[in-house]
């Protein structure tokens, strides 16, 4: 599934999606789902990241 940017009309694969334009002014942006699951995506490798911490952090005890 291809995501289309509302202000410049481009092409973003939905696997993962990344905006472009991110310092550009844009009136979409709060509703932009590229935005969001970009956003998601970070937060997930995040999550991810400090799980895999603490779990290390466990077996080293």
């Amino acid at each position: 599934m291809e995501l289309e940017c509302e202000k410049y009309k481009e092409k973003v694969d939905s696997v993962s999606p990344v905006c472009r334009h991110p310092n550009d002014f844009c009136q979409y942006r709060t509703g932009c789902i590229i935005n969001f699951m970009e956003k998601e995506n970070k937060r997930e490798e995040k999550k991810a990241i400090a799980t895999d911490k603490d779990e290390r952090e466990k077996k080293e005890q």
